[in-house]
């Protein structure tokens, strides 16, 4: 390759997609400072459609900074690709973007298979989901208090703060993290429910509490409040399913014991009306516990 004319050099690499391109650098030494030539920099670049980031097909393990993203203008190209054996989680998931953590931040979009990191070195939240460990395994209450929602191909990342009765929400709109004004106090302390994440429903971000309340705020508005709980969770094997019904446009929880499952809809005057209840049968009573009861009910029920 290294008798090839410049101009049918660059031909070629201008038709690689970028993590090809970074695996060409560790081939040749001449092709090395080729690449690494600001000029041809510039030029492969600007080629590239928009200021996203560019997902290579296959699963790719590495990530490509385009110049147009002002916080990667200043790195050379060997340090725009990111290579790694990373996990991929995924965080959230609205109006066909997905937010995803793979050893960094990222707003991906899978039908264009571009996406866009987000530098999560402003936030006192995002930081602490990364460790030695993997995130769900490590802290499966962190991860799942990120919420993601999307409007008018907007997006909005919403992190809530968890301080005893008292709830703060950080915020980034793609641009940087901030501490949003509002806050909002509980009358009780009661975790945020485990390995439940977020439902996003009419414009507001809604966590589940273990006792059955919820957290709600508005991305846009930047309000929140506390929907009371209707259910005292007086049985010990109680466990409760937060769900969006986009049939009639409303929240619906479910909670399941050995004996039932219940359905509510959360109605206009913020009161729970019970929808359905359905007996809990098991083919296998003893071996089976409330949670896959849980699982198998309401998958039949949906």
């Amino acid at each position: 390759m290294n008798s090839l004319p410049l101009h049918l050099l660059d031909q070629i690499l201008f038709r690689l997609e970028p993590k090809s391109l970074a695996m060409m650098k560790s081939t040749n030494r001449t092709i090395n400072s080729h690449i690494s030539d600001p000029l041809f920099e510039s030029e492969y670049f600007s080629r590239l459609e928009s200021s996203l980031y560019n997902l290579s097909p296959g699963g790719a393990r590495y990530v490509m900074c385009q110049p147009l993203v002002s916080s990667c203008k200043s790195m050379s190209m060997g340090e725009k690709a990111i290579q790694g054996n990373f996990r991929c989680y995924m965080l959230g998931s609205c109006s066909g973007l997905l937010l995803l953590y793979i050893g960094g931040l990222f707003v991906a979009n899978p039908l264009t298979k571009r996406f866009r990191y987000l530098d999560p070195s402003g936030s006192k939240f995002i930081p602490t989901l990364s460790g030695d460990r993997w995130i769900y395994l490590a802290h499966p209450e962190r991860a799942m208090c990120v919420g993601f929602a999307v409007d008018r191909k907007r997006f909005k990342i919403v992190c809530i703060l968890e301080m005893e009765t008292r709830y703060e929400f950080e915020i980034n709109d793609g641009d940087s993290w901030r501490l949003s004004k509002t806050t909002i106090n509980a009358d009780s302390k009661s975790d945020l429910t485990k390995w439940m994440k977020p439902v996003y429903l009419e414009g507001t971000l809604h966590w589940l509490r273990n006792d059955g309340s919820i957290i709600t705020f508005n991305p846009e508005t930047e309000q929140a409040r506390l929907i009371p709980s209707g259910f005292h969770q007086e049985v010990p094997d109680m466990k409760l399913l937060l769900a969006a019904d986009d049939k009639i446009n409303r929240l619906t929880l479910i909670s399941g014991t050995k004996e039932t499952i219940s359905v509510y809809t959360l109605l206009g005057n913020l009161k729970w009306g019970l929808a359905r209840r359905i007996k809990n049968v098991s083919l296998k009573e003893n071996e089976l516990n409330a949670g896959t009861w849980l699982c198998t009910m309401a998958s039949v029920f949906w």
